[in-house]
């Protein structure tokens, strides 16, 4: 802190590019904007809004619209209202983009006005910001647009309803998506993923017969789609998922395989088991999850084998978070020994199973208390939190070993699911 006025002073790295806004060179004057925008730090804001008030060149100045949205200081929304006036196609385009990103009501009316800007990557800037402002009621200005002859409007009009969350446009995007079924070609997948994203978020229960034909046929969006018919949580196209597991893709089998889960559709069970054996342990992975969700009893042994006998370091520990979810304590004398497994993968997906699990043995808290002093931190920190649930009472963790660092990132959010 300074001894003087209490304010933590500048880093070197800040004050460094803030000296190169002015910079002769205007590449250096960019990088500077744009590392500035990274900084998280209210201060560099002032000398932002000068340099895109001042400012010559039209790539600094972009640089900085863009950046002033990063910083989301409300202290920019004025600022960069002014510059979707501005000269540059560029900066404009920016100065919606982050009027976007910062949510700023204030700007509808600019923004609304951008709609009829001369040109093409401003006005879909603007289509996109419009669909982030939260305004329920700028939908109905956007509908019209889906009927444009421009694909790459269309997708970002698209989006916008689905984000403004405009159940109005369902019927225009079912026709619309009809419309490509008809005849499809390369150039529309984009819009036609778009299409399909949408009406999931919408949950749009009336494009479930559109839907499943784009899933059967639509080379390209076939996954989306079937994601998309778990999403809609309707039961009924539960038999055009299980129609699909016959297929040979890996991405649309494993969306199928989580909307068959998604939708509790036990009738599935029987098409499901034999990706158990799947050679490909993404396959296996997704339908341990989805025979395990669905309580079937009939696929208990097989996960149990699997526990200890599959190849696949990542499939392992998905089978035993599976196991917890059968909800059968009757599996804990065959999950008790993973606590000395060398995957700290399966260590880790080992504590909720445990949990989950427990019927009042004094084997599962010690299991527990095992863990609690595993070698690796994060499944230490994890066991120290489930015996704390049963006590209420904190558990020393020995060891301050981590996770090698490819590792790091994914146990965490491994062990918070």
């Amino acid at each position: 802190m300074n001894e003087n006025n209490g304010i933590n002073p500048l880093s070197p790295a800040i004050k460094r590019h803030l000296d190169n806004l002015d910079s002769l060179n205007p590449r250096q004057r960019s990088h500077a904007a744009t590392e500035l925008g990274k900084q998280a730090d209210p201060r560099v804001v002032p000398p932002l809004i000068k340099v895109l008030h001042e400012d010559i060149n039209t790539y600094v100045r972009a640089a900085v619209a863009e950046s002033l949205g990063y910083l989301n200081d409300e202290r920019a929304i004025f600022p960069l209202m002014d510059a979707l006036q501005d000269t540059s196609s560029f900066v404009r385009r920016a100065a919606a983009l982050s009027l976007g990103r910062m949510h700023a009501k204030e700007a509808q009316v600019v923004l609304l006005r951008a709609l009829e800007d001369t040109n093409i990557y401003v006005r879909r800037a603007a289509i996109t910001a419009i669909g982030k402002l939260g305004i329920p009621d700028l939908g109905q200005v956007l509908l019209p647009l889906l009927e444009t002859d421009d694909r790459r409007v269309q997708r970002n009009v698209i989006t916008a309803l689905h984000r403004l969350e405009m159940r109005e446009a369902i019927p225009s995007m079912i026709a619309l998506l009809e419309e490509y079924l008809y005849a499809p070609c390369p150039q529309e997948l984009p819009v036609v993923k778009a299409l399909v994203v949408a009406l999931g978020k919408l949950q749009a229960s009336e494009a479930l017969p559109v839907l499943t034909r784009v899933m059967r046929g639509y080379v390209g969006t076939r996954s989306i789609a079937a994601k998309t018919l778990g999403e809609l949580g309707d039961p009924s196209a539960g038999p055009a998922l299980v129609e699909v597991l016959r297929g040979r893709s890996t991405g649309l089998l494993v969306a199928a395989l989580a909307s068959i889960r998604q939708l509790d559709y036990r009738e599935a069970l029987p098409q499901v088991r034999p990706f158990l054996f799947s050679s490909d342990p993404r396959l296996r992975r997704e339908a341990t999850m989805t025979v395990a969700q669905l309580a079937d009893q009939e696929s208990i042994p097989v996960l149990l084998q699997m526990v200890q006998n599959d190849p696949s370091p990542l499939a392992r520990p998905a089978v035993v978070e599976a196991l917890g979810y059968v909800d059968d304590a009757r599996v804990l004398p065959q999950l008790l020994p993973l606590v000395d497994d060398m995957n700290a993968y399966v260590r880790a997906a080992l504590i909720p199973t445990l949990v989950t699990l427990n019927n009042g043995s004094p084997r599962v808290r010690v299991a527990l208390e095992t863990l609690a002093q595993d070698k690796v931190r994060h499944v230490a920190a994890a066991a120290q939190r489930a015996l704390e649930q049963f006590e209420g009472e904190p558990v020393v963790i020995a060891g301050d070993v981590g996770m090698e660092e490819e590792h790091s990132s994914w146990l965490p959010r491994w062990l918070t699911r």
